[in-house]
C-alpha cells in the first residue's frame, strides 16, 4: 500500500473539513471522506500490484457536469438535483481513473455552466483562493478554488465562453480550453454544444498537460525551436482594458520581447465586434435543452440564468441562421489573421477579478466583462491557455496564449518557452 497517497488524502480531507461549513458546501456539491478513503485504498492496491499509472495519486475535483457512476450530475441546479445517479463514468473520468487519478469530490459551478463569475444561489458562491471574498470565476468555480487552496492537484471542468480560463485567472492557476473534439465529451452534460469543451485546470503546467493528454487519449508534444512570432491583437482583446490590466500586459509583452520573440500587432477589430454572436448561439442551444423546464425554472432556477436562456425567445429563425453563418465567417477570419503566427498573446481578462459582493450588485455588466476576452476564443473556435502572470500580487493568471483549432500541442510547447 502507498502510505504516501493515504497520507496525502488525509491531509486534503483535513484541509477541506477545516473550512467553514458554508464555504465547504459552496466548493463541493459532493464530498465524502468515506468514499475518498475507500478509493484511495483501492488505488494503492492497484499501484502495489505493479499497475502502470501515470497520474497515480493525483487528486482531482470533478465539475458537477461530468457523469460519475453512482453520483448525480446536477449541473449546479435544483432542477436536476433529483436525477437518478449516473450508471457509468463518462469517457474523460474513465481515462483519468485508469491512469491513477483519484476523484476527490464534485465541485460547484454556476447553474448549467451559464456564467463567467461563478455565482450560485442554491449552494452558495465560494470565495476565490487569492483574495477573501473575491470572485471565484465561473462557471467551473469550485474546482478552481480547490486547486488554488491546495486541496486538490487538479480539477476538470468545461469551457463554453471561458469557464476554465476565467476561474483559473481568478485563482492564480493554469487553465486549458482545448480545441473542440480534442477531448471526448460523452457523458458531460451540455450547455451549448457548438462551444462546449471539457478540459483541466492545474497548479502547474506539466500536470495540466498530463491531464489533458490522458483526457484526450493522446500525446500533446510538439517540436518548438527558434524565436516565436506572436500576434498581439488590436481592436479586440486589448481594447478598453482597465488601467492596471493594460499596465501589466505592457510589462508582460516587454518581458516576452526581451526573450527574443517577435510581437506583431494584428487588427482583429472585426472579430471583437462579432462577440454578440455568442449570446445568440449559446442562448439558442441552451433553450433547446431546457425548453420543457422553463416554467419550473421560474421557481427553482437562478433568475440570472433563466433570463439568458429566455433571450432565445426574442430571436427569429432568420436571426439564428444569420448568427451561425456570421460565426463561420469569423472562424475563417481568425485563421486568416493568424497565418504565419505561432500564437496569439492577450490578457485573460479585461479587468482584474472583482469581489463577490460587486458581482452580486452589478451582475450583468461584470459578467460580460469577465467573459469578453475568453469568449472571443470560443467564438473563433480556437484553443487557449490561461497562464499565471509573473510578479503579480495577488498572483492572478492574467496572461492568455491562444491559437487556431488544432494547435493545442503547440500552445503547451510555446507556454514552456514563455516561462523561461
Amino acid at each position: 500500500m502507498s502510505t504516501a497517497l493515504l497520507d496525502k488524502v488525509e491531509a486534503a480531507i483535513a484541509r477541506t473539513e477545516a473550512l467553514p461549513e458554508t464555504e465547504r458546501r459552496a466548493i463541493f456539491t459532493e464530498f465524502s471522506p468515506t468514499r475518498i478513503r475507500a478509493e484511495a485504498e483501492a488505488l494503492s492496491a492497484r499501484h502495489a500490484a505493479g499497475e502502470e499509472m501515470p497520474l497515480f495519486g493525483t487528486l482531482v475535483s470533478v465539475k458537477d457536469l461530468y457523469d460519475e457512476a453512482g453520483q448525480v450530475t446536477g449541473a449546479g441546479s435544483r432542477l436536476l438535483a433529483d436525477r437518478a445517479p449516473a450508471k457509468a463514468d463518462c469517457t474523460a473520468i474513465t481515462r483519468l481513473k485508469a491512469s491513477g487519478a483519484l476523484m476527490f469530490g464534485r465541485s460547484s459551478m454556476s447553474e448549467f455552466a451559464y456564467s463567467g463569475v461563478g455565482l450560485n444561489p442554491h449552494h452558495g458562491t465560494p470565495s476565490g483562493a487569492l483574495v477573501p471574498g473575491g470572485m471565484p470565476g465561473g462557471s467551473s468555480s469550485g474546482g478552481a478554488v480547490c486547486v488554488g487552496l491546495g486541496i486538490t492537484d487538479a480539477a476538470i471542468g468545461t469551457d463554453t465562453g471561458g469557464s476554465l480560463r476565467i476561474p483559473a485567472a481568478a485563482n492564480g492557476i493554469w487553465g486549458f480550453k482545448p480545441s473542440q473534439g480534442l477531448i471526448d465529451d460523452t457523458g458531460v452534460h451540455p450547455l451549448a454544444p457548438t462551444y462546449d469543451v471539457p478540459g483541466p485546470m492545474a497548479g502547474d503546467p506539466a500536470l495540466l498537460r498530463r491531464m489533458a493528454e490522458i483526457m484526450a487519449g493522446r500525446g500533446l508534444d510538439a517540436p518548438d525551436s527558434g524565436p516565436l512570432r506572436l500576434a498581439v491583437p488590436e481592436g479586440a482583446f486589448t481594447n478598453d482594458l482597465s488601467p492596471d490590466v493594460a499596465a501589466l500586459f505592457e510589462a508582460e509583452t516587454a518581458r516576452i520581447a526581451e526573450l527574443g520573440h517577435t510581437l506583431e500587432p494584428v487588427d482583429m477589430a472585426d472579430i471583437g465586434a462579432a462577440i454578440t454572436l455568442n449570446r445568440t448561439i449559446v442562448a439558442v442551444e441552451a433553450h433547446r435543452i431546457y425548453a420543457a423546464d422553463l416554467e419550473r425554472l421560474e421557481t427553482v432556477g437562478d433568475p440570472r440564468v433563466l433570463s439568458r436562456i429566455r433571450f432565445a425567445e426574442t430571436l427569429t429563425q432568420d436571426d439564428i441562421d444569420a448568427a451561425y453563418a456570421a460565426r463561420a465567417a469569423i472562424v475563417a477570419r481568425f485563421a486568416e489573421a493568424m497565418a504565419g503566427k505561432d500564437a496569439l498573446l492577450a490578457p485573460t481578462l479585461m479587468r482584474l477579478p472583482p469581489s463577490i459582493a460587486e458581482v452580486e450588485a452589478d451582475f450583468d455588466r461584470l459578467n460580460v466583462e469577465m467573459l469578453r476576452n475568453t469568449s472571443l476564443i470560443n467564438l473563433v473556435d480556437g484553443c487557449a491557455l490561461a497562464m499565471p502572470t509573473p510578479g503579480l500580487d495577488p498572483a492572478w493568471s492574467m496572461t492568455m496564449l491562444a491559437g487556431v483549432k488544432g494547435t493545442d500541442a503547440r500552445l503547451f510547447a510555446i507556454a514552456d518557452r514563455l516561462r523561461a
